[in-house]
């Protein structure tokens, strides 16, 4: 006790027992307990409900790939009688002319950005979802994908 006395005395000794007890401690924290994902899920049904909003076909098709790979990934299979609704509420997608202009415009770029606001129900809950990439290089297909994933996610919660 005494050797640990005396290494309190400067502030640099002092943060680096903080950060060894700090360390200490979740070295012993219990694990935690994940939850058994279930066997399958419904599948899934995109609704566009987002007013005059011009959603692009492929987006439908990126969401649905999205939700089907992350069940694939966790290999839980897509029941058939029942769906996700996985509804559009809000969408913004960056244009290709300034999709193209990002590339010069340097840190203005990631001012904007392709994003989809939506929600999904199953069994009577709503669970609302949002995703958006500001990198130029990623469009609204990698939103809507990812967002896929996301209600996937959801669902097995």
């Amino acid at each position: 006790m005494h050797h640990i006395a005396r290494l309190a005395a400067g502030p640099a000794a002092r943060g680096s027992l903080a950060i060894a007890l700090l360390l200490t401690g979740c070295a012993t924290e219990a694990p935690t307990t994940s939850r058994a994902r279930p066997k399958s899920v419904p599948g899934i049904a995109v609704l566009i409900d987002c007013g005059d909003c011009d959603v692009r076909p492929t987006v439908e098709a990126s969401i649905r790939h999205g939700y089907e790979a992350a069940a694939a990934k966790a290999g839980v299979q897509i029941e058939g009688d029942r769906r996700v609704t996985f509804t559009i509420k809000d969408y913004k997608e960056r244009g290709l002319a300034i999709r193209a202009l990002s590339f010069v415009a340097g840190p203005l770029a990631f001012a904007l950005k392709d994003e989809i606001k939506a929600e999904a129900s199953i069994d009577g809950r709503q669970l609302p979802l949002a995703y958006h990439y500001r990198n130029p290089l990623q469009g609204i297909e990698a939103v809507a994908q990812k967002l896929g994933e996301l209600s996937f996610a959801a669902v097995v919660e």
